[in-house]
């Protein structure tokens, strides 16, 4: 938390300010306890000759989708990482999706992505493996210019639904990612619409998208920076 102290000519000014700011923390705390997705940060390194992006969020399970989950249906979180370079081109977009399960007869909940499933402990401790994005490579920096700018965005949708829209869903994303460089300006919202329709696939899906500031390659070395 940052807190700023001004000089306040009038006491009422400073009641005001002094309102608008507990009012504001107030909106900000219904919006965790609301399951509203945030992201937390990104870093940025060079690991192995690649770039390689570590992102953190928080909130991504909401009370909707951790009911539909612990009563044995799926929840899914889907993510789109897009790496623009100059002239704002997309030079990378990587698209997944994680599956999060309660398996009811045996009292297991369980996250399955890309390379495989996991089992956790909990539909809080769901929350976290889902909200840790680490080791996702981007490019070759080989492939960047070293001086020019670059900046990377991120879209996450979490919502509950059945087996049959989450194998529409990955089908979906599979034609589209995967490291295709092909320019589909749609963002997640737009992708879950053209998916399942207007409705989002029944409701209850909670949504954010986010930009880091620009960067260099040349400034990243093999160490960590980027955005937050």
């Amino acid at each position: 938390m940052v807190l700023l102290t001004m000089r306040c000519p009038r006491p009422g000014i400073a009641i005001v300010l002094a309102l608008a700011a507990t009012l504001a923390a107030a909106g900000l705390a219904r919006a965790q306890d609301a399951g509203q997705p945030r992201v937390l940060g990104a870093e940025l390194a060079v690991r192995d000759g690649w770039l390689v992006a570590e992102i953190r969020l928080s909130g991504l399970i909401d009370q909707r989708t951790a009911s539909t989950i612990d009563s044995g249906l799926p929840g899914i979180c889907a993510y789109e990482v897009t790496l623009r370079g100059p002239g704002d081109q997309v030079r990378e977009r990587v698209t997944w999706t994680l599956r999060l399960e309660h398996d009811i007869w045996e009292d297991r909940y369980l996250v399955r992505g890309p390379e495989g499933a996991r089992q956790v402990a909990s539909i809080a401790a769901m929350d976290s493996a889902a909200a840790h994005v680490a080791g996702l490579r981007l490019l070759p920096v080989a492939e960047l210019q070293a001086d020019r700018e670059y900046r990377l965005q991120l879209s996450v949708e979490v919502l509950p639904l059945g087996a049959e829209a989450e194998d529409r869903l990955t089908r979906y994303l599979s034609r589209r990612g995967g490291g295709s460089r092909e320019e589909l300006d749609v963002d997640l919202g737009s992708l879950f619409s053209r998916v399942f329709g207007g409705g989002g696939g029944g409701g209850g899906r909670t949504s954010n998208s986010w930009t880091g500031p620009r960067f260099r390659p040349a400034g990243l070395g093999g160490a960590k920076g980027g955005a937050s």
